[in-house]
């Protein structure tokens, strides 16, 4: 006996009940098939053939039809002999050569009733289907109907057992636990079963919707249900089938044959990962990389998730990989989304040269390197924060000519690269073009993920731009868009976690970011970034972090990511310029100034007063910052200074400075005004401000001046003149409301502004000359106001009035 055989007779040994027959599986013949005999007795046709799959019952119902006739069942591979005018029964065994059809039965002189497997042929059968001489049973009588089952095993139990069987005799009659089922399915329903219905079957039991072959193989366990698609009917046997189906197809991979088949139905099926994996399994490494090709390529990591991209990759040969270019390039896409720029730097060195990583190499005129590979290395660019030229960018605009307008990602990936470019420098009007040209191919691509990030960069966009309510809208979009996305992706829904809650912070509610950055930060932080969006998540993450948790917290916070591109001189900009603010926010002016002195730039203290002209000309984004912290603390130390105003003046002519630090500029001006007592300019500037944040839906922007906007506001005639409107006074409760603008501690508001100054720069250690020397006083007048601020704090020691500050909340 084969090896086979021996494992099919031991699968049926397994699972056959106690005394049956060793070459004959019977089902329990208690339960009495009477509506199906009925039906094949009263056929005219002198042969009745049941012809169906293992387990459907079939030779149970001869059983019974040889109890009701007093006959015995010929269970043999040839026919039986035939009586004149009497009924045989012949059971073929399965995976038998049956013998021909005896001509008696197609002479009409007996009757035979067949039970047979649909594998099995009968010489003869065709020829007497054709003369009306026999007739082949509707296999779907032979599974145990809703009546019948009500009938033979009660309406309460008759519901569950349907279910778990679908029908199938075998099931529902046994049970789902009996005997070794994995072993029955496995050698007596897979093993003779074609490949392409092998995966069907396989992607059915992990619940996936098919359409139906022209050759149905998969009865009685799958069945054509609603909108004529597969659907698996024995809901009992997902473990059972899984298990029986992994191990056929782990044998069908053996063989080059059948590998090949499983991984071509796998494709069919839209189901390229088990396509690539499977044709890697056996080595055929082309055929994975054309598969590969087929479901993206280089942008396979969007349509399939990062850890599909993952797997996939990995079954790559590393010398197979590092001859082909879109492997290479797929290699590295990964370690850029992931922060880990020098890995993906060093993936495209050995494969192309040290060349690969010179900009001016790669984009030459007479450039050796593919338009792909370009592309590539401009997304490159960007994730480094490349600082371009007008002749880069010149060239870079040429590129796009060389993809045909049918190259959707290609296309829709450079305009997000120049999305993310203008974003950089303030130009918003360029950077919403080109995002709508990246939205169009691709949504044309039918790209989701894709077309999420591109809704993401406008809802940032809007928030920079101090506009809450259309980053809202944007917000819907991306949300929308996300939820197209066929693979989990965690990190991106954390990226929409952070947007949603960005918009609610600058609406005033401040409960989502605090959560977010409570829970998620750490995951968040490990995930993919890229420049504008740590420009926002620095913002908007230390901002809530030193109002509503700590100082400390904040610098922590910021500190994380000084460790991302730490080469990068841009990054550590634009984290110190962050710290610099919420130092000046928190009172701790000697720190911030130390800390903008310390950036590595020609941008100082120095050169901002010296230059008015030039302010009104920067365009780069850290260049920007970098000025506006400077003019806060200009504006904090010495308020007198004749240019201030001619300063912020220039800045507010900026076209790069976006309309969020606007505002800032703005209340900055209308405290200049107070200042010099013009409370008119100042009152009219204010409330242009606050009607503009009330249409806007925005506070944050206000929220980040609130020691400025403070002051202003504890002046009678400015608070009565704001709240005259209704808009204004709306802002202002949600300041208030939010923890943004808090009582003026009472010792603090007997300070005068000058003394309030003098003890914020002695709690941080300064000696009274550096204080002269910072405030542009003399050291004398330091030496008064600081007498002054000893008597009113009741306190004789330059230490105890530090411990009142403290104690007071005057300083952080």
């Amino acid at each position: 006996m084969t090896s086979l055989a021996v494992s099919r007779a031991s699968s049926i040994a397994n699972i056959a009940p106690p005394g049956a027959r060793a070459h004959r599986y019977r089902i329990n013949a208690d339960f009495p098939r009477t509506a199906i005999v009925h039906q094949i007795l009263g056929r005219p046709e002198a042969i009745v053939v049941l012809e169906a799959p293992a387990g459907m019952g079939k030779s149970v119902i001869l059983d019974q039809i040889a109890g009701q006739k007093k006959l015995r069942v010929h269970a043999d591979a040839n026919p039986p002999k035939l009586q004149t005018n009497r009924l045989a029964l012949w059971d073929i065994p399965p995976h038998a050569i049956a013998g021909p059809l005896p001509e008696q039965l197609l002479s009409g002189g007996s009757r035979a009733i067949i039970a047979k497997r649909p594998d099995t042929e009968i010489p003869g059968l065709p020829r007497a289907l054709a003369y009306g001489a026999a007739h082949v049973l509707d296999r779907e009588m032979l599974l145990v109907s809703a009546e019948e089952g009500e009938r033979l095993f009660g309406p309460k139990q008759a519901k569950r057992i349907m279910a778990v069987s679908g029908g199938w005799p075998l099931i529902a009659f046994r049970g789902d636990s009996s005997g070794n089922l994995s072993q029955f399915l496995r050698f007596e329903f897979l093993a003779d079963m074609v490949d392409e219905e092998l995966v069907d079957l396989k992607l059915l039991a992990e619940g996936a919707a098919l359409p139906p072959r022209s050759s149905d193989g998969l009865f009685p366990i799958a069945r054509v249900g609603q909108n004529r698609r597969l659907q698996l009917c024995a809901q009992g046997l997902s473990s059972h089938l899984s298990s029986a189906v992994e191990a056929v197809i782990s044998e069908r991979l053996s063989t080059p044959a059948g590998a090949n088949a499983i991984a071509e139905t796998y494709a069919e099926h839209a189901r390229p990962v088990d396509a690539i994996t499977t044709y890697q399994q056996v080595g055929f490494y082309d055929k994975a990389l054309a598969e590969f090709n087929r479901a993206g390529g280089l942008f396979f990591i969007y349509f399939h998730g990062t850890a599909a991209n993952d797997r996939v990759l990995a079954g790559f040969p590393a010398s197979f990989a590092h001859q082909r270019e879109i492997l290479v390039l797929s290699l590295a896409l990964p370690s850029l989304k992931r922060g880990d720029i020098s890995r993906a730097r060093r993936l495209i060195a050995d494969r192309f040269g040290d060349s690969a990583n010179d900009v001016e190499t790669v984009f030459a005129s007479r450039t050796l390197f593919s338009r792909e590979f370009r592309e590539f290395r401009f997304l490159m660019l960007i994730y480094e924060d490349h600082q371009f030229s007008e002749e880069l960018l010149a060239t870079l605009f040429n590129l796009i000519a060389e993809f045909p307008g049918d190259a959707h990602l290609f296309r829709g990936t450079f305009y997000n690269s120049m999305l993310e470019y203008y974003i950089r420098r303030r130009e918003f009007a360029k950077a919403e073009q080109m995002a709508q040209r990246a939205m169009h191919h691709y949504q044309s691509a039918h790209a989701p993920i894709l077309s999420f990030y591109i809704s993401l960069h406008q809802a940032m966009m809007a928030l920079m731009k101090g506009d809450t309510i259309a980053a809202g809208k944007h917000a819907m979009l991306s949300a929308k868009s996300l939820s197209e996305v066929p693979f989990e992706t965690l990190n991106d829904m954390r990226l929409q976690a952070l947007l949603e809650a960005c918009v609610d912070y600058d609406g005033g509610r401040a409960e989502s970011l605090a959560r977010f950055l409570n829970t998620e930060i750490d995951d968040f932080s490990h995930g993919e970034i890229w420049p504008s969006l740590m420009e926002f998540t620095l913002l908007y993450g230390s901002q809530a972090m030193a109002t509503h948790f700590s100082l400390l917290a904040a610098r922590g916070f910021l500190d994380r990511w000084r460790v991302y591109q730490i080469t990068n001189h841009a990054f550590q900009a634009m984290v110190s310029i962050r710290e610099a603010i919420i130092l000046q926010n928190a009172n701790r002016w000697s720190e911030a100034a130390t800390r903008l002195r310390s950036i590595a730039t020609s941008i100082d203290r120095d050169w901002v007063l010296a230059h008015p002209g030039d302010v009104s000309r920067l365009v780069d984004r850290d260049d920007i910052g970098l000025l506006l912290a400077w003019l806060r603390q200009i504006l904090h130390e010495q308020p007198d200074l004749p240019p201030i105003e001619t300063l912020l003046a220039a800045t507010l002519s900026n076209l790069s400075i976006t309309d969020r630090q606007r505002m800032g500029v703005n209340v900055w001006l209308a405290y200049i005004h107070r200042r010099r007592r013009d409370l008119t300019k100042a009152r009219a500037i204010l409330l242009r401000v606050f009607e503009d944040a009330a249409r806007l839906g925005s506070i944050a922007p206000l929220a980040e001046e609130k020691l400025f906007l403070g002051e202003l506001l504890d002046n009678k005639r400015i608070s009565e003149f704001l709240g005259a409107s209704s808009s204004a006074r709306q802002v202002i409760r949600k300041l208030r409301d939010s923890g943004h603008l808090s009582p003026v501690p009472g010792i603090r508001s007997e300070l005068s502004r000058r003394e309030n100054k003098i003890l914020v720069i002695v709690c941080e250690g300064a000696a009274n000359k550096s204080i002269a020397v910072m405030l542009g006083v003399s050291e004398a007048t330091v030496k008064f106001h600081l007498g002054n601020v000893y008597r009113k704090l009741g306190c004789r020691t330059r230490q105890e009035a530090i411990s009142i500050a403290r104690a007071t909340g005057i300083v952080g």
